[in-house]
């Protein structure tokens, strides 16, 4: 089991979607927090992004991710039209 509930690193308000990308990372949507958490494969925070709005890079409610072959992250959001991209990490 990895994390509890709450707003720190590591922790989630009602996780919904997640995904994996080619290295085994974990990408977590966390709706109530209006952020995307990514973890190692063995659950150790690495980073985290979005705050809440409407605006680039921000959230309403995220529900979905998804990663593609070269590392793009995509996230759906159930209060905001359209799919937000963020590009492979350097």
């Amino acid at each position: 089991k990895w994390g509890s509930e709450g707003s720190g690193d590591g922790q989630f308000n009602m996780p919904s979607g997640i995904a994996v990308d080619a290295q085994g990372n974990v990408y977590v949507a966390d709706r109530g927090n209006y952020r995307i958490q990514e973890f190692t494969s063995t659950g150790k925070f690495l980073t985290k992004w979005g705050s809440e709005g409407s605006g680039d890079g921000q959230f309403n409610s995220p529900f979905g991710v998804a990663v593609d072959g070269v590392g793009n992250v995509y996230v759906a959001d159930f209060d905001t039209p359209g799919i937000q991209k963020f590009g492979v990490k350097p």
